[in-house]
């Protein structure tokens, strides 16, 4: 027997701890309805233990170029950077990281990331993910043309190939969290994470 198909709700968030403001209640108020939460990067490890505790959703991330508060551990939040797992019967790719700029941590040349890539390439093209998790954008969408907020070129790859239903990063700072930045390409819907929204995926 066939199960039926389900329309997830993923509250979404990257690059600025905005939902602090709200208390629990609160939370619980706007977000309870989601099904779980994404984190593109470069929001702090308490916020994420914040959101976790206070929504009792699991929280899926990858980091950014930097990592606020990294001595509040999170082991119970999912970090799925070089990995492809399943989860609620999708499948989910995720690469943390910007382009280098400093040589610190989580910083890739355009040859580091697609090694890093590589590691995991036939995983990637046979389990095709449903959606990709990116701190940095794909070369050419949604990135500038600074040095720092380039995009990889390596993600086009993925793009073409696997033709995700959703990729979702951050690292692109936008005016406030209403403001919208998604294209989609081929059919894959790529946003822009900058703050918190709340996304569907029909699967």
């Amino acid at each position: 027997m066939k199960r039926g198909k389900k329309d997830y709700k993923i509250l979404i968030v990257s690059d600025e701890d905005m939902l602090k403001i709200f208390s629990v209640s609160q939370l619980k108020e706007k977000f309870g309805y989601v099904d779980f939460i994404i984190s593109a990067g470069d929001v702090s490890n308490g916020y994420l233990d914040y959101l976790f505790s206070a929504l009792d959703k699991d929280v899926i991330y990858v980091n950014g170029n930097h990592i606020y508060e990294q001595n509040h551990k999170i082991e119970f939040c999912k970090n799925i950077d070089g990995k492809i797992i399943k989860y609620k019967n999708i499948k989910i790719l995720g690469l943390d990281g910007s382009r280098v700029y400093s040589f610190g941590e989580h910083q890739y040349t355009e040859y580091g990331m697609w090694k890093k890539i590589l590691k995991q390439i036939i995983k990637i093209a046979i389990r095709r993910p449903d959606i990709v998790v990116t701190h940095a954008p794909i070369r050419g969408i949604h990135d500038k043309e600074d040095h720092v907020h380039k995009g990889f070129r390596a993600f086009r790859y993925i793009l073409k190939y696997c033709k995700p239903k959703l990729w979702i990063h951050g690292h692109i700072h936008l005016s406030s969290q209403y403001e919208k930045q998604e294209t989609i390409v081929n059919g894959t819907r790529i946003i822009n994470a900058y703050g918190y929204k709340v996304i569907e995926l029909k699967k």
